[in-house]
């Protein structure tokens, strides 16, 4: 299963997938699972879709039933599920995490994504709406969320760097999904993606105009054996107790434990 818990995201894997300027052949999706009112994660990592077999979204809510049955949590204890997603949910995972909240009623969902998967398609759109229904937070993601997933998944010591045209796109994307969410409720058409969100969603290929990837293998085209497998994961040594504790300029603050 190609899930790395308690493991940061590789930095050159962050800038490939979550630009939103970019095409991508596959899903990266960080999350975290934490109490109410607490700040220390119970449990958290990332996952790609494995092949012909789970979506990424899948991965998770499978991995956060195993948690629930091995830990024997209160049941009445609520959780905070924070999905952060290179591509918005497909309809069939829409399902599977509408599901998922109607028999866990205890999980407050915060999905943010970096760019909608095949806005235009109507199954999709309705997927986007129920769980708007069912009170799941959706965005599309801006410069800010850029920052605290790259801050709390990547490299808590380094800057994000902003690619051109994030915002521009970002601005686009946010308007698309505001109007799939508001169609359901006006009972109109969702209307037309900008020609951008067009020509990116057509596009065949992924390509790089950043300049972020540094590493050769990056240049090659992907391999359709292994293109939706997690790299080798980056284990940080452990900090001190002092060091352990981490806070963004917002004042965001989570304590993350390493595994070896």
């Amino acid at each position: 299963m190609p899930l790395a818990l308690k493991k940061r995201l590789p930095e050159y894997e962050f800038y490939r997938e979550f630009n939103n300027t970019t095409r991508s052949f596959k899903t990266l999706l960080c999350f975290s699972l934490n109490r109410e009112n607490k700040t220390l994660w119970d449990l958290w990592g990332y996952t790609y879709n494995d092949p012909c077999q789970s979506h990424a979204e899948s991965i998770v809510l499978k991995e956060i039933e195993r948690f629930f049955k091995e830990n024997h949590p209160d049941t009445v204890q609520k959780y905070k599920l924070t999905l952060y997603m290179s591509f918005s949910p497909c309809y069939k995972c829409c399902e599977s995490l509408a599901n998922f909240l109607k028999s866990e009623e205890r999980i407050d969902l915060h999905a943010r994504a970096s760019k909608l998967y095949f806005s235009q398609n109507s199954s999709n759109q309705k997927g986007l709406q129920q769980l708007k229904h069912l009170g799941v937070s959706l965005k599309v993601m801006d410069k800010e969320d850029f920052q605290d997933c790259f801050y709390l998944f990547v490299n808590e010591l380094k800057q994000f760097e902003e690619w051109p045209d994030l915002e521009k796109m970002s601005v686009d994307y946010s308007a698309a999904l505001e109007a799939i969410l508001n169609q359901c409720e006006t009972n109109t058409d969702s209307g037309n993606v900008s020609a951008d969100i067009a020509a990116l969603e057509s596009s065949p290929l992924h390509t790089d105009p950043t300049g972020h990837f540094d590493h050769a293998e990056d240049n090659l085209a992907p391999d359709n054996n292994n293109r939706d497998r997690p790299s080798k994961s980056e284990t940080p040594h452990k900090h001190s107790i002092k060091d352990g504790w981490v806070g963004s300029s917002k004042g965001v603050k989570r304590k993350l434990s390493f595994e070896d």
